[in-house]
C-alpha cells in the first residue's frame, strides 16, 4: 500500500429509510457499509434538521498509520455556503491509539477503529438554515496519515432536497349575494331651538331660531324630494339643561319637543301615526360628555357628582355650592348647548326592478341597494372583469359584514395580492362552506398548504364539491418527494 492510495466513499441520505441499505464505495480493497439512514426536519416550526447514521467500519483498512475522515456536508443551491456536520474520523489501528495518547482531536469529532465490530452510531441536528430549503448533501472525504498533512480525497455528491413549497393557487370562488331585505337609512341630527325663559311656544323669528328651524326642514326635504325614498317615522326628543327645579324642567322639556313636533306637522301634514317625541328633563349625559373635553379646576369632582346617585336638584345645587366659579363657567358655556332637540327621520328605499335602472342607482347611490341588486348587476360582466370586481367590492363597503359580499371581497383581494385586505374581510364571512373554502385559498396563498388542506376537507365535508378537488391538489404537493437521489446502490458497484 503506498502513500498514492485514495479512499472513496459513497453513502445516500434519505428523509426516511425503513430498510436497512448498503451502500459500496471501493478502490485498492476498501469496503464501507451504511446500514441506515435517516434525515428529518424536526421541531415544531421545523427549525432543526437531524441526520442519524448506522456505518459498519469492520471492513474499512485505511492502513495502520492511515485515518479516513467522513464529514456530511449541507450545500445550498448555488453553491455560495457549506454547513459541515460532525465529522467522523476511522482510523488504523497505531493511528488509532495516537490520537487517543494525544487528546489530539477537536470538540465533535468521534473517531472508531478500522476493523472494529462496533457499529458508529452516527448522530446529530443542527439548525435548520434558510439555505437547506434548497440544497444538496455530500460526503467529503479525506484521508491522512501520523506524518503528512490531511489531503482531500474527493466528495461524492448523494442527494438534493428541496422543502420549498411551489406556488399554490386555488381557483377563486365567487358567492351569490342574497340579502333581499328592503334598505332602510336614516337621516339625524340637533337642533337649538330658543325659546323665551319658561315658554313652550316657538317663535321661528326668534334669535337664531329661523337657522336651527332650518336644519330640521332641510332633513327632511332632502328625504321628501328623493324620489325612491318612503318616510316610515320621524322623531324627535327635546332636551332641557339642569338649572332650575326639575319638575318645571320636565314641563318645559315635554312641552317644546309638542311644540316643535306640531311645527313639523303643519309643515308637511304627515300621518300622526308616524311621528314620535320623547324628552330628556335635564341632560346630564350630554353634560358628563361635554366634560369630558374641557379643562377645568376640579374636572373630576364635578363629574363624581354628575355620576352619583344624587337626585337631580340636589346634584345641581351641591356642583353649585361647592364649586361656585366652575358651575357660573358651566352655565354659561355649557348649558346653553345641553338645551336642543335632536330629530330622527327613517325613511324606507323602494325596490328596483330594471336591471339598467340599477346600473344608475349603482353610479349615483350605491347605498340604495340591496346585497342581491348588487348580484344582479355583477352577473351582467364578466367574471374577474373590472367592471365585476368593482360592483362586488362596493357591496362588500356598503354592507361590510354581510358574510357574502365579504367572501368574494376577499376572493378579489387574493387575486390582485392585497393579502391584508383579504384577511380583513374574511373575518366578517360565516362559516359556510364557501367561507371555508375562501380561507383554505387565503392559507395556500400564504403557503400553509397543511392549514389548507385541512379546510379544503372541511369546506368539502360540509357539502361545497370543489374543495375536494382543491384538496387532492394540495396532498399531491405535500407528499411530493423532496429527496432525489444522485447515487444508488446499484450504480455504485
Amino acid at each position: 500500500m503506498t502513500n498514492r492510495i485514495l479512499f472513496r466513499t459513497i453513502a445516500t441520505l434519505a428523509l426516511a429509510v425503513p430498510t436497512t441499505l448498503s451502500v459500496f464505495g471501493a478502490q485498492d480493497g476498501h469496503l464501507l457499509k451504511v446500514t441506515s439512514i435517516n434525515i428529518a426536519r424536526q421541531g415544531e416550526e421545523g427549525d432543526r434538521l437531524r441526520v442519524d447514521l448506522t456505518i459498519d467500519p469492520r471492513e474499512v483498512n485505511p492502513g495502520r498509520d492511515r485515518e479516513v475522515v467522513f464529514t456530511p456536508q449541507i450545500i445550498s443551491a448555488n453553491g455560495a455556503d457549506t454547513v459541515s456536520l460532525k465529522a467522523i474520523r476511522v482510523a488504523g489501528r497505531n493511528r488509532y491509539y495516537s490520537h487517543i495518547r494525544n487528546k489530539d482531536l477537536t470538540e465533535g469529532v468521534r473517531l472508531y477503529e478500522a476493523g472494529s465490530k462496533e457499529l458508529i452510531e452516527y448522530h446529530t441536528d443542527t439548525a435548520f438554515l434558510p439555505l437547506m430549503e434548497q440544497c444538496k448533501i455530500e460526503m467529503d472525504e479525506q484521508i491522512g496519515h501520523c506524518c503528512d498533512p490531511i489531503l482531500p480525497a474527493g466528495e461524492t455528491p448523494l442527494a438534493e432536497i428541496d422543502y420549498t413549497v411551489p406556488p399554490f393557487i386555488p381557483e377563486f370562488r365567487y358567492v351569490d349575494l342574497t340579502g333581499d331585505e328592503a334598505v332602510e337609512r336614516t337621516a339625524e341630527g340637533s337642533a337649538y331651538i330658543d325659546f323665551i325663559v319658561n315658554r313652550t311656544e316657538i317663535r321661528p323669528t326668534y334669535r337664531r331660531n329661523t337657522v336651527e328651524l332650518a336644519k330640521i326642514i332641510s332633513s327632511i326635504d332632502l328625504v321628501k324630494n328623493d324620489p325612491d325614498a318612503v318616510i316610515t317615522r320621524v322623531t324627535i326628543k327635546g332636551y332641557a339643561s339642569p338649572e332650575g327645579p326639575y319638575s318645571n324642567n320636565v314641563r318645559l322639556a315635554m312641552g317644546r319637543t309638542q311644540a316643535l313636533k306640531e311645527y313639523v306637522r303643519e309643515h308637511y301634514n304627515f300621518d300622526p301615526a308616524i311621528m314620535s317625541t320623547d324628552y330628556e328633563p335635564e341632560d346630564w349625559d350630554g353634560l358628563r360628555r361635554r366634560m369630558q373635553d374641557l379643562e377645568i379646576p376640579y374636572k373630576s369632582e364635578i363629574i363624581g357628582i354628575i355620576d352619583s346617585k344624587m337626585e337631580p336638584d340636589p346634584k345641581n345645587a351641591e356642583i353649585q355650592r361647592r364649586y361656585p366659579r366652575e358651575y357660573k363657567f358651566l352655565l354659561d358655556s355649557i348649558y346653553p348647548a345641553l338645551r336642543h332637540s335632536d330629530y330622527t327621520v327613517n325613511y324606507r328605499i323602494r325596490t328596483f326592478v330594471d336591471v339598467e335602472e340599477l346600473k344608475r342607482v349603482f353610479a349615483t347611490d350605491p347605498g340604495k341597494l340591496r346585497p342581491v341588486d348588487f348580484q344582479r348587476i355583477a352577473a351582467t360582466y364578466p367574471v374577474g372583469s373590472a367592471e365585476y370586481d368593482e360592483t362586488y367590492l362596493k357591496a362588500s363597503e356598503i354592507y361590510p359584514t354581510d358574510p357574502e359580499a365579504a367572501v368574494n371581497a376577499a376572493n378579489i383581494y387574493m387575486r390582485h395580492g392585497d393579502i391584508a385586505k383579504a384577511t380583513e374581510r374574511l373575518r366578517y364571512a360565516s362559516d359556510s362552506a364557501e367561507a371555508i373554502y375562501s380561507r383554505a385559498t387565503l392559507a395556500a396563498i400564504n403557503g400553509d398548504l397543511n392549514r389548507a388542506r385541512d379546510l379544503f376537507d372541511h369546506s368539502a365535508a360540509a357539502g361545497f364539491a370543489p374543495a375536494a378537488d382543491e384538496s387532492k391538489r394540495v396532498d399531491s404537493i405535500l407528499k411530493r418527494t423532496k429527496v432525489k437521489y444522485l447515487i444508488t446502490p446499484e450504480s455504485a458497484r
